[in-house]
């Protein structure tokens, strides 16, 4: 199984990487690279689950969420082992990276972006 999931993650990020290749490091994402994450993380969860896919937030909706949240300018959107990742800027206008678990909806960690 963890070969299974690394190789399926391994495959979403190289499909997400061309979502997001037009994107420049602080500009929010497109409808377009919003549409091929969304296809990339129904691609993920295919390869990972089978047929047992569990209910799980898009990345759309994921985003979403975060924008609800006062979370602005989310960017650089990746997906590493199964877990969605992207920088933004927080309601207190410091820039931040994000985890965001897709099965459970949860966010797991904030972190300040310094790069």
């Amino acid at each position: 199984m963890t070969f299974k999931l690394f190789a399926a993650t391994s495959t979403s990020i190289a499909l997400m990487a061309s979502a997001a290749a037009a994107q420049s490091d602080d500009e929010a994402m497109t409808d377009e690279q919003m549409t091929a994450a969304d296809e990339a993380d129904e691609v993920m969860f295919v390869e990972v689950y089978g047929e047992a896919v569990p209910d799980y937030v898009t990345a759309s909706d994921a985003i979403g969420r975060m924008e609800a949240m006062g979370y602005t300018n989310i960017h650089n959107f990746d997906v590493e082992w199964g877990v969605y990742e992207v920088e933004a800027y927080a309601p207190d206008g410091n820039e931040v990276e994000i985890e965001f678990d897709p099965v459970s909806g949860a966010i797991l960690e904030i972190e300040d972006n310094w790069l």
